[in-house]
């Protein structure tokens, strides 16, 4: 198994200082390509990608099937293999709970040790949502992101200043798109911030992750509906600055990739899917 260790120390910005709030809250509970696609509340406003009306920008294609009713995009760790990472029982779980009606991506980015690839990642995840807002504008969103995927699925969800590498890309995904997101579950996030109320697992809230903290304005609007999880295990190096390797595998074995799914699972039924 290789080890799922996201780039090291970069010294990109992307937290606008030390805001903090309460730690704590834990929540309850394949195909490939390159964007979801409809209603919630109190999403970030201003959404739109860096164009002035991102709704009628050519994403390309998204690869979305409308026929489904819920897409679940996968954003491995560094140097996983797409079809047997860490998310892909999660995946299949959610898939299970709804028979016939799960799309599962695997989002096609370079996770690698690359300073460059968390940039990317974000670029193709944008896409695949913004196109997928178009083409599948009914269709659902679930994220899950491991390691170098949790900062990327982070960071796609954010305003560019809140990024890893602020200098990177400036799309944002669409209002429609935010809108469609039902639930995003991430394990390991090196930009993790152990004040952010979204949080679970065995974590220190003193203790950030490896890179630069995420601000916890980043993704206040989807924490404000519940529509995030972000675990860190006690001791993970990667989401805990200080810990081992060890710790950044335990997500294999010590129950949250189930809880994970069930987070998820929950978010679905509560649209009424």
């Amino acid at each position: 198994m290789a080890m799922m260790l996201p780039l090291a120390a970069c010294s990109f910005g992307g937290n606008d200082g030390s805001d903090a709030s309460n730690a704590s809250g834990n929540p309850t509970a394949s195909s490939s390509a390159s964007s979801a696609g409809s209603g919630s509340s109190g999403n970030p406003t201003g959404n739109g990608g860096s164009t002035a009306d991102s709704t009628q920008r050519n994403w390309g294609d998204s690869g979305c099937d409308a026929s489904k009713a819920v897409r679940v995009i996968i954003v491995r760790g560094t140097g996983e293999n797409a079809d047997d990472g860490l998310l892909n029982p999660v995946a299949a779980d959610i898939a299970n709970a709804f028979p016939n009606n799960v799309q599962t991506t695997s989002l096609d980015y370079p996770a690698t040790f690359d300073l460059n690839s968390v940039n990317d990642g974000v670029t193709a995840l944008v896409a695949m949502m913004g196109g997928g807002a178009q083409q599948c504008p009914n269709q659902k969103t679930v994220l899950l992101g491991f390691s170098q995927g949790a900062a990327v699925v982070g960071d796609a969800l954010s305003k560019p200043k809140y990024r890893l590498n602020t200098a990177g890309t400036s799309d944002l995904i669409p209002q429609r798109a935010a809108d469609n997101m039902l639930a995003t579950v991430l394990y390991g996030d090196p930009r993790f911030n152990g004040k952010a109320d979204y949080n679970a697992g065995g974590f220190d809230a003193t203790k950030n992750g490896m890179l630069a903290p995420r601000s916890l304005k980043a993704l206040a609007a989807y924490a404000r509906t519940n529509r995030i999880v972000d675990y860190c295990a006690a001791n993970d190096i990667v989401c805990q600055e200080g810990g081992v390797e060890d710790g950044h595998r335990s997500y294999f074995s010590d129950g949250t990739r189930d809880q994970g799914t069930a987070f998820a699972v929950e978010r679905i039924r509560a649209a009424g899917l």
